[in-house]
């Protein structure tokens, strides 16, 4: 009786280890946690029919609960051997046999549930060999061992699928099919042993539970962290990163292979006072964390580069934040390094071009501005003296021809400005008109050459003073004039000057250039604003200029937050629409604009007498000397001319100027040095001094000031721009306004 008692005691607990397996089954969330967690519902139905034997009272009891007992076994091996397959990831063969070894069993199950009434499987029989205790046995028949060999042919062909994985994994994922073979492996050899024991009571249902117990384990816990563990340890020590961990004494217990093949660690014996531990230790002060650079010589005889590592380095604490050692992580960044050095050795040779290039352009600007300025300067001088209307004719083709050379050594040394980033806005107030009308007078002789007309229309809502750029947008203005009247041939050009209101005092400034020229492809537009690029060159091999000017007017239109629409057709002509954000200054109206007249053009006339204020011109050259005296002769300035920088720091120790034009390039003593003796020494400390510059490469003006310069003047000289000079820096009180 008692043990009968105690086998009961001992089902119970296999029960409730199966509850608690169930219980970890559920957090698996594969398809084949649903497979186990039913076979382990068929062995707890196992283990109570094997109670209710124990606790039998008369033999039909017993049968039933033999019958349970073995259908039970059926689904066990059923489940276990979907569960296999599924583990295992034939997911193909679970397909394929999952339904017709449902029907075999099914067909077991129902030839056992029968066998009390056919009595085919087993038969009933007690066993009063125990004093006291009467033990209900079974006794095999052949259908029994039928039902044997299905349920060990299920197990079987699991058993060879799990074998043909561990064949064709490896590592890793072969121990994890060699831990669920060894558990099914484990149960049989523990039933073989069993049967061979011949025990009145049938223990080896207590199999199932540990057998639940250990594919569970070894499915959540075992395989994962094993799996975690070696693919952690396998990346580190494969990872193309350096690894080394210290303990608290600082003595290494870890470095993965990179840091082994790169150092030559040997884990033993390393620690704090080895490279390149002790140079990272060392430039970090000892801090607790840091970074450093850690420069390996290269010891190969063949080649001298060396190589290059980052290292970082961390103390880490355990869960209670105490220290428990450090960590060494190392980056090979020798490619890194390299290519730094060759973009650095580039950037470098980079920045050589571009100041020879700078260089070239002061050069060649200076080169070309100075003949060019006596050219124009001289051509000025017999335009205002000259009464022969055939000289004043040949006199209007050099300006023109002089005109055309600068506008294309202007475009090339915008271009530069712009490439290089230093063109800069220069806001302030201007009246729109004063815009146009500039524009207008500027080209109309050249159109007027050609049998063109310009039109100037403006809105007469615009408001009369804005606030921006106007040096900017009167260039882009320029340069898309000169586009139109180059590529016009009949017709002509115009000008129509709009805008829409944006806010209270900003408008959106609207400049329509429409010709009547041989027009543009539509496919040539979008390549437009390319540098150097001009199309039908065989059609336009006349047409002077270098391609860059409208490249200049979209880079100029985007440095003032604008932009430029074209529309355009063939033999009809294009329309260049610009739209510039502007701030408005005043909002009164401008008023009905008079289209200028090319035939009313005033003649020259000066814009002031200066007879009482002496002025000093320095330049090397006698014929710009000749030219700039005979641009202000009309002005009654009195002049002295130095032909050097010492000649005119020795006439500066003599006499007073009212103003010094200086030129920059001359021989021995160039201007900026003649200038800082002559503002430091003599009678002219205090002496505005106006550059007279060809230099007029981006940034130079910017540098004239920073020197102490009041102003400079670009050549060739503008008679204009002269004038204004003079006008804004001579004594206020030895100035004539002409009116």
């Amino acid at each position: 009786m008692y043990t009968k008692i105690i086998y009961v005691i001992i089902d119970c607990l296999a029960i409730a280890s199966i509850l608690i397996t169930l219980n970890s089954t559920n957090k698996i969330r594969e398809e084949y946690g649903t497979f186990l967690k039913k076979a382990m519902l068929f062995a707890i139905v196992s283990i109570i029919s094997n109670i209710i034997v124990a606790l039998s009272f008369y033999e039909k009891m017993a049968e039933i609960a033999y019958c349970i007992y073995f259908i039970s076994i059926d689904w066990i091996l059923y489940y276990l051997f979907i569960f296999i397959l599924s583990y295992t990831e034939h997911h193909n063969a679970v397909k394929k046999l999952k339904f017709p070894a449902f029907i075999i069993m099914l067909l077991d199950s129902s030839s056992l549930l029968l066998n009390p009434v056919i009595k085919e499987h087993f038969y009933i029989y007690t066993n009063s060999s125990f004093a006291g205790t009467i033990f209900y046995q079974t006794g095999f028949k052949p259908l029994y061992y039928l039902h044997l060999a299905i349920d060990y042919t299920f197990l079987l062909i699991a058993i060879c699928y799990i074998i043909s994985r561990i064949i064709k994994n490896r590592g890793i994922y072969q121990i994890k099919y060699i831990i669920l073979l060894s558990v099914i492996l484990f149960i049989v050899i523990l039933n073989i042993f069993y049967m061979t024991l011949g025990l009145v009571l049938d223990i080896s249902v207590i199999f199932y539970a540990v057998a639940g117990a250990l594919i569970c384990f070894g499915i959540r816990t075992f395989v994962p962290h094993y799996l975690m563990t070696t693919s952690i340890g396998r990346v580190i020590d494969n990872m193309k990163e350096g690894l080394i961990l210290f303990d608290i004494n600082e003595k290494c217990i870890y470095a993965n292979s990179f840091s082994i093949n790169n150092f030559n660690i040997n884990i033993p014996e390393y620690n704090f006072k080895c490279e390149p531990i002790a140079t990272v230790i060392n430039k970090n002060n000892n801090a607790d964390t840091g970074v450093a650079i850690f420069t390996q010589n290269n010891a190969d005889a063949l080649t001298t580069d060396n190589r290059h590592f980052k290292i970082k380095y961390n103390r880490f604490n355990d869960n209670k934040n105490r220290p428990i050692g450090s960590y060494f992580l190392i980056e090979d960044i020798t490619e890194d390094v390299f290519y730094l050095n060759e973009i650095k050795s580039a950037r470098t040779s980079a920045d050589n071009a571009n100041n020879a290039k700078s260089a070239f352009l002061a050069n060649m600007s200076h080169e070309i501005r100075t003949p060019l300025n006596s050219i124009l300067g001289m051509n000025e001088l017999i335009q205002r003296s000259a009464n022969d209307p055939l000289i004043k004719e040949y006199s209007y083709n050099i300006s023109t021809a002089g005109e055309t050379l600068l506008s294309i050594l202007n475009d090339v040394l915008d271009f530069s400005k712009i490439e290089a980033g230093k063109t800069n806005i220069n806001s302030k107030d201007y009246d729109p008109y004063i815009l146009l009308r500039n524009s207008y007078y500027f080209f109309i002789q050249s159109a007027e050459k050609k049998g063109l007309y310009i039109h100037v229309i403006c809105d007469d809502e615009l408001p009369s003073k804005l606030y921006g750029d106007s040096k900017l947008i009167g260039q882009i203005l320029s340069n898309l004039i000169s586009n139109a009247i180059k590529y016009t041939v009949n017709g002509g050009v115009t000008l129509n000057m709009t805008f829409d209101e944006t806010d209270k005092d900003s408008i959106d400034l609207i400049i329509d250039i429409t010709d009547t020229g041989i027009g543009i492809n539509e496919k040539d537009i979008p390549y437009l604003f390319d540098s150097f690029s001009r199309f039908e060159q065989n059609d336009n091999y006349s047409v002077s200029g270098t391609g860059l000017g409208l490249a200049i007017t979209k880079e100029l239109t985007s440095l003032l937050n604008g932009n430029i629409i074209v529309k355009s057709s063939p033999g009809v002509g294009s329309r260049f629409t610009v739209i510039i954000p502007q701030k408005v200054s005043d909002h009164s109206p401008i008023g009905p604009l008079v289209n200028p007249d090319s035939s009313k053009s005033p003649e020259y006339k000066e814009r002031f007498t200066a007879p009482s204020a002496n002025i000093l011109i320095v330049d090397d050259s006698k014929t710009n000397l000749i030219v700039t005296e005979g641009l202000l002769k009309s002005t009654m300035v009195t002049i002295d001319k130095a032909l050097s920088g010492d000649e005119a720091i020795d006439k500066c120790m003599h006499i007073r100027y009212d103003l010094i034009l200086l030129d920059h390039r001359m021989p021995l003593k160039d201007g900026i040095e003649t200038f800082k003796i002559i503002s430091q020494n003599g009678l002219n400390t205090n002496t505005p001094v106006v550059m007279l510059t060809a230099n007029v490469v981006s940034g130079m003006d910017d540098e004239y000031k920073r020197i102490g310069f009041c102003d400079y003047i670009t050549k060739p000289i503008n008679p204009n721009e002269l004038e204004n000079t003079l006008l804004k820096h001579l004594p206020k009180d030895k100035v004539i306004i002409n009116h």
